[in-house]
């Protein structure tokens, strides 16, 4: 099993590309009401989720899913990729 943090910025929206498993995966996030949410597709299977809410240790997709590593928050964009990171892992 290989796990992966996927480098995000400390941004309200962005979207970041990266290829994981023979598939190009395009992660869309942007931030509401407080909340960060998550869209998610791959080159292979088009749309995984559409504008789902980012929660901690709670898998957006089979592969992938946000840990707080200094408590048990959700995620929020001031975060990331300080306290929040988005993990890939192709765990089957």
């Amino acid at each position: 099993m290989a796990t992966v943090t996927i480098p995000l910025n400390a941004a309200p929206n962005q979207t970041v590309s990266f290829v994981m498993d023979n598939k190009r995966w395009l992660v869309t996030l942007n931030s509401r009401l407080g909340n960060l949410y998550a869209s998610i597709e791959n080159d292979r299977d088009g749309v995984i989720i559409n504008n789902r809410i980012c929660l901690n240790k709670t898998p957006l997709s089979k592969n992938l899913v946000f840990i707080d590593t200094d408590g048990n928050q959700d995620p929020f964009y001031t975060g990331l990729n300080s306290r929040f990171f988005l993990v890939y892992t192709n765990e089957t």
